[in-house]
């Protein structure tokens, strides 16, 4: 076996291949190899087409496929032939068995003669008929068994041809069967269907399912674009989980709701949105907006603080309880009713100056209407301003009733405790 070029592609291949794997040509018993330049041709072709050399071919010399060698008795000498057509050998297979045959009559008429013997039949009609009728029986049979023998090979050869040319169809057809499945391209699908519609059932029928349901996801898809609604996207998430749309729904989705909370702007809607969307594309954006909105927005929480606060320091302070009162007050405020750098100490002594031996009791009261600003000094930390109404209640201790009302504005650091202190009395 060697290796030769395709005379029609040029790929490299078995001289022995039936057929060539690239371009599908046959090749053994078809082509020939120049003895001049090694040019590899077809063997229908009397000379070389690169360096015209021409085949010399014997007369009386049998030419046998695959470079076999045959003798003949007349020369002696073997004689090499390259890839001759399967009916022109046996031509010159019958050739050369009708010369072999003439040769040996010749040479029985010399010995005959030799000897002063006539050959067999010479006198004998009968006997020279009986054995010229049985030469052409043996002569056909031969060359029918000749005939047979190289239809065999022919039918041979050109089934191990199909063999190899029908197990290349297939690797074909699976790997376009494979890539088929693994695409979502209505396209590609198709053309599978288009070119192996020869294919096994099993596989043209896998193939169009994929394709119907990739149809009908895409019309699904597109209805829900006309509708543009969070609703119907949900629903094509959940009616198609491996859809490659589910990307392009979950982003509508999070616009959708993102727009939303920007709308209503309120801490609640803002919160609502990073609740559904933890890892939405607008977190970062909703967070700040949150930020934003708690230092100027008073929520209830907050409202509810301020007036705990103040409530607690006006009882504790009807009710001389010194503990408590310091606990609402930083240990040193920025003003404590005109007196600025107070300490708790300032704040008990005022306690006790309001005090004076004609009070029997005292009662502090918030009248709620509290004005709250806050302001932002850090990472979720706020300092409250916050001004509002009280009414002094005085028992004397004839037991005559008085109220007084004042106006107070103070400040709560980002700790709770009262930084700032002011009131003013309200004319009656």
């Amino acid at each position: 076996m060697a290796i030769i070029k395709c005379p029609e592609c040029g790929h490299e291949i078995s001289d022995k291949a039936p057929f060539c794997p690239s371009c599908g040509v046959a090749i053994a018993g078809k082509v020939v190899e120049c003895p001049k330049c090694g040019k590899v041709y077809f063997s229908e072709l009397s000379e070389c087409p690169q360096c015209h050399y021409k085949r010399p071919v014997a007369d009386k010399t049998p030419i046998v496929e695959n470079n076999n060698a045959v003798n003949t008795q007349e020369t002696g000498k073997t004689t090499e032939v390259e890839n001759v057509e399967p009916k022109e050998a046996e031509k010159q297979v019958s050739l050369a068995a009708d010369n072999q045959e003439s040769k040996g009559v010749e040479n029985n008429e010399r010995s005959a003669s030799a000897n002063n013997e006539q050959p067999v039949g010479a006198n004998n009609p009968e006997e020279a008929n009986d054995e010229n009728l049985k030469t052409p029986r043996n002569s056909s049979r031969n060359n029918k068994i000749i005939i047979g023998a190289v239809v065999a090979i022919v039918a041979v050869v050109i089934g191990i041809g199909c063999y190899f040319y029908y197990s290349i169809q297939s690797d074909k057809e699976l790997q376009a069967y494979n890539y088929a499945m693994a695409s979502n391209d209505p396209q590609v699908l198709q053309s599978y269907l288009d070119q192996y519609s020869d294919a096994p059932e099993a596989h043209l029928d896998s193939i169009q399912s994929h394709l119907d349901l990739i149809k009908k996801t895409q019309q699904d898809w597109t209805n829900v674009m006309i509708s543009n609604s969070k609703s119907a996207l949900e629903d094509y998430i959940a009616q198609h989980p491996d859809s490659p749309y589910k990307a392009i729904a979950i982003h509508k989705i999070d616009s959708i709701d993102w727009q939303t909370a920007q709308q209503q702007n309120t801490v609640e809607a803002l919160e609502l949105y990073i609740e559904q969307h933890s890892d939405g594309e607008h977190v970062e954006d909703a967070n700040q907006m949150i930020n934003s909105l708690n230092s100027k927005t008073i929520q209830p929480e907050e409202r509810l603080m301020v007036n705990s606060i103040y409530g607690g320091f006006l009882k504790s302070l009807g009710d001389k309880d010194e503990e408590a009162l310091t606990s609402f007050v930083n240990p040193l405020l920025t003003n404590f009713l005109g007196k600025t750098n107070a300490t708790r100490s300032d704040v008990v002594t005022f306690m006790h100056k309001i005090y004076k031996s004609d009070v029997k009791s005292m009662a502090w009261k918030s009248l709620g209407d509290y004005t709250i600003n806050k302001k932002n000094v850090g990472a979720n930390q706020y300092e409250y301003s916050v001004a509002f109404s009280a009414i002094q209640t005085i028992v004397g201790q004839d037991d005559n009733a008085t109220e007084v009302r004042y106006k107070i504005t103070s400040t709560l650091n980002n700790e709770g405790r009262i930084s700032d202190f002011n009131m003013i009395r309200l004319a009656e």
